[in-house]
């Protein structure tokens, strides 16, 4: 019979609690360059300050917060791409005040999953039609 220790339990226990895996920092670079976004920019969309996003570069991980908030930007990159035909397109959507999001740019709404969604469900009443 085998026995689980205390440091393996603590780790099961944290693997449980996380949503979102901690991600390397260079999907975070990737994600900034298809936005066409600054180091400044990109930490502010991730939400932490531009010293934070460099220390992240320099020990190479992103936090989980900050791997989720980009994966939400990856995954809105490529919906937006399809919806809207290409990926300048999606990024300039992104980026720009949409009306029907009460004058607010997507990008800015993605500090919580329901602004997310928001972002998310507009880009496909655009592909529906329904907007």
């Amino acid at each position: 019979m085998t026995s689980i220790t205390s440091g393996q339990r603590s780790a099961a226990a944290k693997r449980a609690t996380t949503v979102f895996a901690e991600r390397p920092f260079e999907f975070s670079e990737s994600v900034r360059e298809r936005l066409g976004a600054t180091n400044e920019q990109m930490a502010e969309y991730i939400g932490v300050s531009f010293r934070t996003y460099q220390r992240r570069a320099q020990r190479g991980r992103l936090e989980d917060a900050e791997s989720a908030k980009v994966e939400m930007l990856d995954s809105l990159l490529d919906l937006g791409e399809r919806v809207l035909g290409s990926e300048a397109k999606a990024r300039e959507w992104l980026t720009s005040p949409v009306l029907s999001l009460g004058g607010e740019r997507p990008i800015d709404l993605l500090e919580t999953v329901k602004g997310y969604e928001r972002v998310k469900n507009k880009l496909l009443q655009i592909e529906y039609g329904t907007y």
